[in-house]
């Protein structure tokens, strides 16, 4: 009889060394909920994995949620570099090395006679990882630097590929892909609970309901199903914290964050035939609110709950970072890909979220510019 896909996972992980866990760009709390959960039940296997999230700012780590103090921003070195000299027939006397003008510099001294080319070679290590877990990641591109930087690597090491997009393609070498699961925390704990349900403690437990409550805005979007309500109360009842999440993640904004919310809420524009909204942030709305762009991701999610017939999100604002013109951020449901819609602006990102800046342009007209922009594309693909 064949395995399931969740019993896979269980045989591949077993079998892994040492595993990466890796994340989209431009993480929600179900995804960062999602690293944290993976990472601390891997530890409870005995397995060692690192957390990547590409990007990532620790200060916008949650402070209810555990295991976040090692998420690294990129990956590092992945495999070493070997270079071997044969000493059986010429013995070795001395090794010295160097950095001069950024190159290593390694001298060999023999005992006696010389060594020759031939008694030198070079290849790779292995590298550090045997695994990867992708959490929250559509595809490839969704990864960011670490898809840019490390391509290769990510097509010489099985990938385990576990999400809840109806937008995921399936990149991994198995795929956990639950499109009737409301986030990828609930897909992790399918496959957890499956596995060994008695290692998920309470900080595995808040994690997971964390990235469940923040996913539906505590259970009020319209996919949350049966199954879902039923997995919150079994998370409960293995010591998740709720009022502790809901404290972390409604009540605890600044009144600064709150001012911007507001400003933008007010200024909200929308296109309904297009499902189209949009919104724009002055220098002068981050002054008076007394914050900065630092908490515009938690705009866009508020923006993404507070208008959710929309389809795609336009943010656009002037900071005092970008002094010289408007920066953008683009937002986009399925199944609509946020690079696509973005690229005749030049922004780039994941197919969820994109990002540009437009230089020498003032707000008005660079929302118009923005908006004219994407109704042409949407138009064109509504044909």
């Amino acid at each position: 009889m064949s395995l399931s896909p969740i019993q896979q996972a269980q045989e591949i992980i077993a079998r892994a060394t040492r595993i990466l866990v890796i994340t989209r760009e431009h993480p929600t709390v179900d995804t960062i909920a999602s690293a944290a959960a993976c990472s601390m039940y891997l530890k409870k296997q005995g397995k060692p994995a690192d957390i990547v999230i590409p990007g990532f700012d620790m200060k916008r780590s949650p402070s209810f949620i555990s295991g976040l103090e090692n998420i690294r921003p990129s990956t590092g070195a992945m495999r070493s570099f070997h270079i071997a000299l044969d000493v059986s027939e010429v013995a070795l006397d001395e090794l010295m090395y160097d950095v001069k003008d950024g190159k290593l510099d390694i001298t060999v001294v023999p005992k006696e006679k010389e060594w020759s080319p031939k008694d030198v070679s070079f290849d790779h290590g292995k590298d550090r990882y045997d695994l990867v877990i992708a959490l929250d990641a559509p595809d490839r591109k969704s990864l960011g630097s670490i898809a840019r930087e490390q391509a290769d690597f990510l097509y010489r090491t099985p990938v385990i590929n576990i999400d809840h997009s109806s937008g995921n393609e399936h990149w991994g070498q198995l795929n956990l892909v639950s499109m009737n699961a409301v986030s990828t925390t609930e897909v992790l704990y399918e496959l957890m609970n499956a596995w060994n349900g008695r290692l998920i403690d309470e900080p595995i437990a808040t994690a997971l309901l964390a990235g469940m409550i923040a996913k539906t805005r505590s259970f009020r979007t319209p996919n949350v199903t049966p199954k879902t309500l039923a997995t919150s109360s079994q998370l409960m009842a293995m010591g998740a914290k709720r009022e502790d999440i809901v404290n972390g993640l409604w009540r605890t904004r600044s009144i600064g964050t709150l001012k911007l919310w507001g400003r933008a809420l007010t200024r909200l524009q929308e296109d309904r035939n297009l499902g189209l909204v949009w919104t724009a942030l002055s220098h002068k709305d981050f002054l008076e609110a007394g914050t900065s762009a630092d908490t515009l991701e938690d705009v866009i999610d508020e923006l993404l709950a507070y208008a959710p017939q929309a389809q795609i999100i336009v943010l656009l604002y002037e900071t005092p970072e970008q002094k010289d013109g408007i920066c953008l951020t683009i937002a986009t449901k399925a199944p609509y890909n946020a690079n696509d819609l973005g690229r005749p602006l030049g922004a780039s990102g994941t197919p969820n979220r994109s990002t540009a800046c437009l230089v020498r342009q003032t707000l008005l007209e660079a929302m118009n510019h923005v908006i004219e922009t994407l109704k042409k594309e949407l138009t064109a693909l509504k044909r």
